[in-house]
């Protein structure tokens, strides 16, 4: 059997990922990642959002919940 060929992604393909955790330890983790797959994947959004930020910002919570909507 032959495998068939993907095809590139176009440069305008909208990729979304929100990493939800409970404290920010992957922060610089995501980060890092977020930088060199934007190289690759330009139309990535990569955001991360922490639980234990939530308590003291309820605007924290709001970013998250329309991050991941």
């Amino acid at each position: 059997m032959t495998r068939k060929r993907t095809s590139a992604a176009e440069a305008a393909t909208p990729i979304r990922v929100v990493v939800v955790t409970m404290d920010s330890h992957l922060a610089s983790a995501t980060e890092r990642a977020r930088h060199g797959l934007q190289r690759e994947l330009p139309g990535l959004r990569l955001a991360m959002h922490a639980a234990a930020e939530w308590a003291d910002d309820p605007a924290a919570l709001r970013r998250c919940l329309d991050d991941i909507a």
